[in-house]
């Protein structure tokens, strides 16, 4: 049995630093779970593929987290079951997001959402793939004790196995590569689309906006809202407006009606010239 690789030893700034990290993922992660599970009407399908990417990053930070708190010194059970999952969950969030990233092309390039079969193809894919490839790491013996030589204190693939360049590109490496090569073509691609639309020269903020607002029957509703209650206040306000202020032609029109009344009221009031007369001769 070959004897266990020298571990590079982490220091403590390095291993605060990325439990600090997996712990703020974690919280991210478990807010979105938990606002898709309080309010129904976020779960639009772009919220869906967001959601289980989120999953996806939820599960690879525990594992990490258990991986640098533990700090292993050999390969053993939890060892395994730890690379295992981080191998899992990190191949599978590349998987999500390049998901992500073609639903957007899909929607905004070529204007046809994605139907139930494209989204079950990505259900397939994303999730059927990676536990193909940790299954068969695991049945070949290939995830075990690192040293810390090639991660931050968690297991990944055993460098005493002669293939380890293999299953370090099979168990994350090569998507990741294949995830950096895509999402900035689909991305430019949705970009020179929006620019050639008019509606921004930017892709960020116009991406956001179409995801989480447009997309999102519950916010548009609060929206709607908005802009009703807004309307309904600006109308009211030229009547309750002072007498100089502006008003509407009609009003202006009924105002010097109610003039007009009032001084013929007023001349009915006053005696004419020619009642005046016998009065004055009388006396």
């Amino acid at each position: 049995m070959p004897s266990p690789l020298p571990p590079t030893r982490l220091r403590l700034a390095e291993r605060g630093a990325v439990l600090v990290s997996c712990c703020l993922s974690c919280a991210g992660s478990v807010l979105l779970l938990c606002s898709q599970a309080r309010w129904p009407e976020l779960r639009t399908r772009p919220r869906q593929l967001l959601l289980q990417l989120s999953l996806a990053d939820l599960l690879s930070a525990l594992s990490y987290f258990y991986g640098v708190l533990r700090d292993f010194e050999r390969t053993s059970w939890d060892c395994v079951l730890q690379g295992a999952l981080s191998t899992f969950a990190n191949t599978s969030s590349f998987f999500w997001t390049m998901a992500i990233a073609l639903y957007l092309y899909l929607s905004i390039v070529r204007g046809s959402p994605a139907g139930e079969a494209l989204l079950w193809c990505f259900h397939a894919v994303s999730w059927g793939v990676p536990l193909a490839i940790t299954v068969a790491a695991v049945a070949l013996k290939k995830i075990g004790y690192d040293a810390s030589n090639v991660s931050v204190g968690w297991c990944w693939v055993d460098l005493d196995a002669e293939d380890r360049l293999l299953w370090m590109l099979l168990t994350g490496k090569v998507w990741e590569i294949l995830a950096y090569v895509t999402l900035p073509v689909l991305y430019i691609l949705i970009r020179k689309h929006i620019y050639r639309a008019g509606i921004g020269n930017t892709f960020q903020g116009g991406a956001n906006c179409i995801l989480f607002v447009l997309c999102t029957r519950a916010v548009r509703a609060r929206l709607r809202s908005l802009l009703c209650c807004t309307h309904c206040h600006q109308l009211p306000w030229p009547a309750r407006g002072s007498h100089g202020s502006w008003q509407p032609h009609k009003d202006r029109d009924k105002d010097r009606d109610k003039d007009r009344d009032k001084d013929k009221d007023n001349d009915k009031d006053v005696p004419s010239p020619e009642q005046t007369k016998p009065l004055l001769s009388s006396t």
